[in-house]
C-alpha cells in the first residue's frame, strides 16, 4: 500500500495548491456560490421539514411511512450514486492524462485502480452529502434530537457512499474490458430499456399481494417501498441503522455499521484485485484508434442529411456534432440529465397526479416547468456557454472562413435553440397532457417552454462571446470563470421573471382569489412581461457578443 499512500499525498498537494488558486477567484463568484448553496440547503431543509410535518399529521399511517421512506430515500441516493460514479470513473480514470504517467511507474495497476475509486468518490458524492444533511437535520429537528444523531447519520454515509461508488467503479471496469466495442445507438438503447423496466417492476409490485396489513397500505401509499426495504439493501442497513440509534439502540446500531463497513472493505478488496487482472486491458481498450473511415462515412452521412442549410451553416452544425458526440462522457451527463425528467414525466399518471384536484395540478405543471428549466440552465452553461470559447487557438480558422461573425453567432445561436426547443416542448406537452390540466395551462406552458429556449441560448451564446477565453481547453475552467458565473446567475434570474408571475395567476386562480377577467387581464400583462424580458435575454448578449467578436483580429 505504499503507492497508495503516495498518491493521497499526490492528492493532499493538490489541494493545497486548489485552496491557493481558491484565494485568486472574484469575490462576485464566491460570494454568490456561497449565497446559492445557503439558499439552497436551507429550502431544501425547509421543504423536508414541510413534509415531515405533513406525514405526522395523518396519524398512525404518517408516523409509518416517515420511518420506511428513509429506506426509499437512501434506496434512490444509492441508484443515483452508482449511475454518477460510473460517469465519473469513465471521465476521470479511462480519460485522464494521469493514467499514462501512473503505468510507466513502479505502481501496481490495482492500486492505481483504488486510488481512483477514492477520488471519484470524492468527487461524485458531494451532490450526495448536499441532500443528506438538509433531510437529517429536518429529521432531527421533527423528533427533536440531538446533534449527535446528526453526527452518527454522517458517520454511516461515509461507508455507504464508498460502497456504492465501488460498485460503479466496479461496473465501468467490467463493461469497458469485456463489453463489445462502443456503439452508443446500442448501449444508450439497452440502459434505457433496462431502467424503464426496473422502474415499471418497481411500480407494478404495488399491485403484487402483501400478506402484512402495514405493508399493504404503505405500498399503496408510496410505490416500491417494498422494494427499497429489502433485508440485503445497503441502503436497508443504512435506514435502519440510522433508525436504531434514534431509538438509543446503540449495539443493532454498531451491529449494522460494521457490516456495511465490512461490504466496503470487500468492495476494496474487488477493486484492487480485478484493477491486477484487467485494469490496464480496459485502459488500453478504450485509447484504442477508432475506425476512421467509418467515422469519415459517418460524416459524410449526416451533411447529406443536413444538405438544407446553407454550407457554412451545414460545416459548423456537423463540426460541432461531432465534436460533442466524439467524447460520450459528455453528452451522456445531458442525457441522464433529460432522461431522468422524461421518466418522472411519463410515470406522472403512475403516480395518479392527474387524480389531483386542479390546485394540485396546476402546481404540478409548474414545478414541472421549474425543474426542466432549472435542467436547462445546467445545460446551457455547460455545453452551450464554453462552445466559442472550446475553438481554442483554431479560432482563426473560423475567422478567415467566408462568412462572417455575426453569421457564425446567429448559427450557433439557431442551432443551439433546435435542441433546446426539441426537448422543450415535448416534455411539457408529455407533462401537460398526462395531468389534464385546461387549454390555457397547455397554451402558457408550452410558451415558456418557447421562451425559456429563446432566453437561455441567448445568454449562453451571446456571453460566450463576450467573454471568449480562447487559451483554455478545460471546458469547467471555461464554466467557472466571472462569464460562466454571470451566464448562470443571470440564466436563474431569467427563468425565476418569466415562470412566477403566471404561476403565481394561476394558482390563485384555481384557489378561488381570483376571477377570470383578472386572470386574463393578468395572463395578458405576464405575457408582455415574458416577451420583454425574453428579448432582452436574447437580443443584448447577441448584440454584445458580435460586437466583441468583430473586434478581434483573425
Amino acid at each position: 500500500m505504499h503507492a497508495l499512500a503516495a498518491l493521497l499525498r499526490k492528492d493532499q498537494r493538490v489541494l493545497r495548491n486548489l485552496r491557493t488558486l481558491a484565494r485568486e477567484q472574484s469575490v462576485f463568484k464566491v460570494v454568490f456560490i456561497l449565497m446559492f448553496a445557503g439558499g439552497l440547503l436551507a429550502g431544501l431543509w425547509y421543504l423536508f421539514l414541510d413534509g415531515f410535518r405533513f406525514l405526522s399529521a395523518l396519524g398512525g399511517i404518517g408516523v409509518m411511512l416517515i420511518h420506511h421512506l428513509f429506506a426509499l430515500f437512501f434506496f434512490g441516493l444509492g441508484l443515483m450514486l452508482i449511475l454518477s460514479n460510473i460517469i465519473t470513473t469513465y471521465t476521470t480514470v479511462f480519460h485522464s492524462e494521469e493514467i499514462p504517467f501512473l503505468l510507466c511507474r513502479p505502481l501496481v495497476p490495482g492500486e492505481i485502480l483504488l486510488h481512483k475509486w477514492l477520488e471519484t468518490t470524492l468527487i461524485s458524492s458531494w451532490a450526495f452529502f448536499f441532500i443528506i444533511i438538509p433531510f437529517i437535520g429536518a429529521f432531527a429537528w421533527h423528533e427533536r434530537l440531538s446533534v449527535i444523531f446528526i453526527l452518527w447519520t454522517f458517520l454511516f454515509s461515509i461507508p455507504f457512499v464508498l460502497l456504492y461508488a465501488g460498485v460503479g467503479t466496479l461496473l465501468t471496469l467490467l463493461i469497458l474490458r469485456w463489453a463489445p466495442r462502443w456503439r452508443p445507438q446500442v448501449w444508450v438503447g439497452a440502459a434505457f430499456l433496462v431502467l424503464i423496466g426496473f422502474v415499471v417492476w418497481m411500480l407494478a409490485g404495488a399491485g403484487r399481494p402483501v400478506t402484512d396489513d402495514a405493508a399493504f397500505i404503505l405500498e399503496r401509499f408510496v410505490p416500491g417501498l417494498k422494494l427499497a426495504a429489502f433485508r440485503l439493501w445497503p441502503s436497508a442497513w443504512v435506514a435502519e441503522g440510522i433508525m436504531a440509534l434514534s431509538r438509543n439502540q446503540w449495539l443493532r446500531g454498531g451491529l449494522l455499521f460494521g457490516v456495511l463497513l465490512a461490504n466496503v472493505l470487500m468492495v476494496g478488496l474487488l477493486i484492487e484485485g480485478v484493477g491486477n487482472a484487467w485494469f490496464v486491458q480496459a485502459w488500453q481498450r478504450t485509447r484504442a484508434v477508432g475506425r476512421r473511415a467509418r467515422r469519415a462515412c459517418r460524416a459524410m452521412a449526416l451533411e447529406t442529411r443536413l444538405a438544407f442549410l446553407a454550407p457554412d451553416a451545414r460545416a459548423l452544425v456537423v463540426k460541432d456534432l461531432r465534436t460533442l458526440l466524439r467524447d460520450p462522457a459528455q453528452w451522456i451527463q445531458g442525457l441522464l440529465f433529460f432522461g431522468l425528467l422524461a421518466l418522472y414525466f411519463f410515470n406522472l399518471r403512475n403516480l395518479h397526479y392527474h387524480l389531483l384536484s386542479a390546485v394540485w395540478r396546476n402546481l404540478i405543471v409548474f414545478l414541472n416547468m421549474f425543474s426542466l428549466s432549472a435542467v436547462m440552465c445546467s445545460f446551457c452553461s455547460r455545453f452551450i456557454y464554453p462552445q466559442l470559447s472550446l475553438e481554442g487557438q483554431a479560432f482563426w480558422l473560423i475567422g478567415l472562413a467566408p462568412t462572417t461573425m455575426g453569421r457564425v453567432l446567429k448559427i450557433k445561436f439557431l442551432a443551439s435553440l433546435a435542441g433546446m426547443l426539441t426537448i422543450s416542448v415535448v416534455l411539457m406537452a408529455v407533462s401537460t397532457a398526462l395531468l389534464d390540466v385546461g387549454w390555457r395551462v397547455w397554451v402558457t406552458a408550452m410558451g415558456l417552454a418557447v421562451a425559456m429556449s429563446l432566453g437561455l441560448c441567448g445568454l449562453a451564446i451571446g456571453l460566450g462571446a463576450v467573454f471568449l477565453d480562447l487559451k483554455q481547453r478545460n471546458p469547467m475552467a471555461i464554466i467557472s470563470g466571472f462569464g460562466g458565473t454571470l451566464n448562470l446567475v443571470l440564466s436563474l434570474a431569467y427563468m425565476a421573471a418569466a415562470i412566477l408571475p403566471f404561476g403565481v395567476l394561476y394558482h390563485y386562480y384555481t384557489q378561488g382569489r381570483i376571477g377570470l377577467q383578472v386572470l386574463r387581464e393578468g395572463t395578458a400583462a405576464a405575457t408582455v412581461w415574458l416577451i420583454v424580458i425574453t428579448l432582452a435575454a436574447v437580443l443584448l448578449p447577441l448584440l454584445a457578443g458580435r460586437r466583441s467578436l468583430m473586434k478581434r483580429d483573425y
